[in-house]
């Protein structure tokens, strides 16, 4: 079965805070052209807590836009809480787009599986569960995880647990009770082993820049060539490193920064971040890094 590659895409932002509709575009259409399934937006990449209803249903619009039927389109409802989320998700129901993505808040979850399934519950469309527990601390049992699976609206997980055990536990557990829905790697540094050993695909946060990369990957296992899917995943490893910073000190600003120096986004502007980690030393290492990777990129 071929593996799918999906982005979890940085919101480029103008630089006076708006939503720049131009390099989102920009963007899109060269992920698209790169072959991705996919891309999810107002994620963690997405910076989904840092936008008002106004702000999200223009990037909502403008997404759907933009990909025009050409990739899949998967927006995240993600909130403060449960029910935050629920209205979220109510509201974007106005748009044509593909499938939801939910993650639990980080406080007021009492049940997490029931909280999981309210939302599969309410939605017109797919959702995707985005466990990640170094976000909002919450861990399931395989039993919990078996319940969410069991679900008809439950499009996919990605798992961004750096678990390795978890990992494993899941796709044994896809097989032995016969669950359809996706398992989607969502680190990216694990995303060759992660397909090798049968994960359905990967849903990333460097995806906007680096999906030459994942696709490369995903494509390099569909064909059996081990050897191709773990060099070039040594290559989106330093490439990870050369714009994150090895202590992770540029995540989002460091992206953007990186999609600027190729012209793809008006600014580096962050609200996730404290525009002063991008100090004048990483620009000069990003800038490097994107130079040295320059054809790879494109």
């Amino acid at each position: 079965m071929r593996k799918k590659v999906y982005s979890a895409s940085i919101t480029p932002l103008t630089v006076e805070g708006g939503l720049d509709v131009e390099g989102l575009n920009k963007i899109f259409d060269r992920n698209i052209r790169h072959g991705i399934d996919g891309i999810f937006i107002l994620g963690s990449m997405g910076e989904w807590q840092s936008f008002d209803s106004a702000f999200r249903d223009q990037l909502v619009a403008e997404s759907v836009r933009a990909t025009d039927g050409r990739a899949e389109l998967l927006v995240g409802i993600t909130d403060v809480s449960t029910e935050a989320a629920l209205a979220n998700l109510r509201r974007a129901s106005e748009y044509a787009f593909d499938s939801y993505v939910f993650m639990l808040p980080k406080t007021g979850v009492d049940d997490p599986v029931r909280d999981v399934c309210r939302v599969l519950d309410a939605a017109d469309r797919p959702v995707y569960y985005y466990h990640c527990p170094p976000n909002n601390g919450i861990n399931l049992s395989l039993a919990q995880f078996a319940t969410i699976l069991s679900h008809p609206n439950l499009k996919g997980i990605k798992n961004s647990a750096s678990n390795m055990w978890l990992r494993r536990e899941l796709l044994l557990l896809k097989v032995e009770r016969g669950f359809s829905a996706a398992l989607l790697e969502g680190q990216e540094w694990a995303v060759d082993e992660a397909l090798l050993i049968g994960c359905d695909g990967m849903l990333c946060g460097m995806g906007a820049l680096g999906t030459t990369f994942m696709v490369g990957i995903a494509r390099a296992v569909d064909a059996g060539n081990v050897a191709e899917a773990v060099r070039l995943q040594n290559r989106f490893i330093k490439l990870f490193h050369g714009v994150y910073g090895t202590d992770l000190s540029t995540v989002w600003v460091g992206q953007k920064y990186a999609l600027k120096c190729l012209g793809l986004c008006a600014s580096e502007l962050t609200r996730a971040q404290d525009m002063k980690a991008l100090t004048e030393t990483r620009k000069r290492e990003i800038e490097a890094c994107i130079e040295a990777f320059r054809e790879e990129l494109d």
